[in-house]
């Protein structure tokens, strides 16, 4: 069970922290890393708005609260709304004016942050941490004699931001922000390029001589959120009711249910979907509550990695380089399916044999030696769901990426007749080739009839995708009686759950198979394949229904 925020050894000057976080020590206690719910308070007449999402962050796990009041005018007249921030707040505080050139909107200057400190400290209720950052705090003797003047009880927590990227001087300004005595703890945070970001972040972890908070900010920088305690860091930062008070906040509900973050050790096994778009993805709820139902210790995050080979191939590396990540399995989506079978392969692993007919990987496997294994449980997935007989169908699929290799791959095996639509003929007909089946040909459009079943594999009508309106038969040109024709319509679309095919193919009585089947019959493959444990199958039915 998680340390009560009471027992955690808030540090002041970071002693009784070090006790527990020393880097010179082998082990350390994740439970004591705090879960703070970061809240914008727009105005001093906004308190109680503030106050109320404070209360349903900490029902939900939060340890300390952040208040935000960048937008604040007049410093020195906020004091009194400051108290009731603090005073009325069942955990601690930390107080944090953030300034435009770090990400917040503070327009102010150094001395302004120093009179409202002086005013706050007059009312007799301090928060427990003030964030002052590093620039403002090196050039202001106003704002160190303020912050001293607080008295020993508020610590003082030492910043720097950069929104664009991670800092050329990353190394020097830890090594220097740590080397302040008064700072009781340190933070750096920067916006994510890319995995490897996460990874440096974890470094200055690792290396840290005090308390210290290292997040990396975007999408990409999830990882260092979900893995902050294991990884030794004072706190990780979450979003409550009123949202993100930066980019790539998740929820304190998601942080510490979903992602599970108090339960995470040395030992937690990790595992990510790569892909671009990514948010949409429902595979974190569904592995992450697999692992939880059966007792897996492991955790599961969505990590956006950017079209191309060399994207993918450096994101991956640089997971499988870094042991203390732990990565043990990778979940693949578009556009990357391609890309994951030649890095297994280059990788000199091994390939199942439905991943080498279908040209795509959606899974790979990392052994504990760090072997890896490519897979492809969307090509069984779809025949295990088709709603019709395999044997003998004609089917026709509409797209020619990673999805529709799988497709082509499991339909064909299955005794199938394929025919592939696509905007870009060239590439039906590179996939055509590279089955070199009979029962695969490139698509004739002088000859529509007869299809038993229409199956949607490319991202249009999509969530997040190129284009989320789009009915991919009107995209490629195809007839809406082909609807009427079909015994099945496909889609292996999830989210929305009604895309335009599946509208055009309900308004036309045909049956419709929606993507969670075919989602949830592939999912259910990755469980087994990277935990050797049956997935809760009825379990994650009900989740996403």
């Amino acid at each position: 069970m998680a340390a009560s925020p009471s027992s955690k050894g808030f540090p002041v000057m970071g002693a009784s922290y070090r006790l527990v976080h020393s880097p010179v020590q082998s082990s350390y206690d994740p439970s004591m890393a705090l879960v703070a719910v970061s809240i914008h308070v727009p105005t001093p007449d906004d308190v109680e708005t503030g106050l109320s999402q404070s209360t349903s962050a900490i029902e939900e796990g939060a340890d300390i609260v952040e208040w935000r009041i960048d937008a604040w005018p007049g410093m020195e007249q906020a004091a009194e709304a400051v108290d009731e921030l603090v005073k009325n707040a069942s955990v601690p505080s930390i107080l944090t004016v953030r300034s435009v050139a770090e990400g917040g909107e503070f327009e102010g200057t150094a001395d302004d942050i120093s009179q409202l400190l002086e005013a706050v400290h007059a009312t007799g209720t301090c928060p427990r941490y003030i964030d002052l950052e590093a620039p403002m705090w090196l050039e202001s003797e106003a704002l160190r004699s303020a912050w001293r003047d607080m008295g020993e009880d508020t610590g003082l927590i030492l910043s720097r931001h950069d929104m664009l990227g991670r800092p050329g001087d990353l190394l020097r300004a830890m090594a220097d922000m740590s080397s302040i005595e008064e700072a009781a703890v340190v933070k750096i945070a920067w916006r994510a390029r890319s995995a490897r970001d996460s990874i440096e972040a974890f470094d200055v972890l690792r290396t840290r001589a005090k308390p210290t908070i290292a997040l990396c900010m975007g999408e990409a920088g999830l990882p260092t959120r979900v893995l902050a305690g294991r990884e030794g860091a004072f706190l990780s930062f979450a979003a409550g009711t009123g949202g993100p008070t930066a980019p790539g906040q998740c929820s304190v509900r998601d942080l510490v249910s979903r992602y599970r973050f108090r339960e995470l050790d040395a030992e937690t096994d990790v595992f990510c979907i790569l892909g671009d778009p990514i948010a949409h993805s429902i595979s974190p709820i569904v592995h992450n509550a697999g692992f939880a139902d059966t007792g897996f210790n492991g955790v599961f995050m969505p990590l956006p990695v950017a079209p191309g080979w060399e994207s993918f191939k450096a994101t991956v590396g640089v997971l499988l380089e870094d042991g203390g990540f732990r990565l043990r399995g990778l979940c693949i989506t578009l556009p990357h399916k391609e890309h994951a079978l030649r890095f297994v392969k280059e990788s000199g692993g091994t390939i199942s044999d439905i991943a080498q007919r279908a040209g795509a990987a959606n899974t790979i496997v990392v052994d504990e030696e760090g072997g890896l294994r490519a897979d492809n449980t969307d090509a069984p997935a779809i025949v295990e769901t088709l709603g019709i007989e395999p044997s003998g169908s004609r089917i026709a699929i509409l797209g020619a990426g990673g999805a529709a290799r799988a497709a082509v791959a499991g339909l064909v095996e299955a005794g199938a007749r394929v025919d592939l639509f696509n905007r870009t003929p060239e590439r039906a007909q590179a996939l055509v080739e590279a089955m070199d089946d009979h029962m695969c040909t490139l698509g004739d459009l002088d000859e529509l009839s007869g299809y038993d079943v229409i199956l949607n594999t490319t991202s249009l009508g999509m969530e997040g995708g190129p284009d989320p309106e789009a009915n991919p038969l009107e995209s490629l040109g195809l007839p809406d009686w082909m609807l009427e024709e079909a015994s099945v319509v496909y889609e292996c679309v999830y989210a929305p759950r009604n895309t335009p095919l599946v509208e055009a193919a309900r308004a036309a009585g045909t049956t419709v198979v929606t993507g969670e089947a075919m989602f949830l019959a592939q999912a259910r493959r990755q469980f087994h394949a990277w935990t050797g444990l049956e997935a809760p199958f009825e379990s994650w039915r009900q989740l996403i229904d």
